[in-house]
């Protein structure tokens, strides 16, 4: 094999690997975002069940999950089956995955005795898309007019000029 041959094959096992670690970091931030979006999902759907499990009927003791800013929110249900909510559960996005919840903050999310999100005033209300981001796109929570918590696919965020 010639020197020229041994380069070529060299640029070209150069430019597979480059393709194959861009695709690796680039699986891996969508799978984090995943993560952070099913855990946040999860955490929805216990704040639903628990207001139907306890019948709650009063603003105050619904379970709710209340999203700070970009990296923390709180969940406030029964978890130790007492009838009252406790004192709410703070959880932070991991910094490392450099994933991040969309504004604007604060958001609420509030659960009457049906499973219903609920305004302030106990109204039900669906709300908007819960948007969940990273370097490489975003993921959406939706909520359906049925009750449903879904994660949407995620979609590619365009690049700003």
């Amino acid at each position: 094999m010639s020197a020229m041959e041994l380069l070529i094959v060299a640029a070209m096992i150069f430019v597979v690997g480059g393709f194959a670690f861009f695709r690796l970091v680039h699986s891996s931030g969508s799978e984090a975002r995943t993560g952070v979006s099913n855990e946040l999902v999860t955490y929805l759907e216990r704040a639903k069940r628990d207001s139907i499990r306890r019948n709650a009927k009063d603003f105050n003791q619904m379970a709710q999950v209340r999203i700070f800013n970009r990296r923390f929110y709180s969940i406030a249900i029964d978890d130790d089956g007492d009838g009252n909510l406790d004192i709410p559960l703070v959880k932070n996005l991991p910094e490392q995955a450099g994933v991040e919840i969309n504004g604007p903050f604060p958001k609420t999310y509030v659960f009457n005795w049906q499973g219903q999100t609920v305004d302030a005033q106990a109204n039900p209300v669906v709300p908007s898309p819960l948007t969940i981001g990273d370097s490489s796109g975003a993921s959406a929570i939706k909520f359906s007019d049925d009750g449903k918590i879904v994660v949407l696919p995620a979609v590619k965020l365009a690049a700003s000029r």
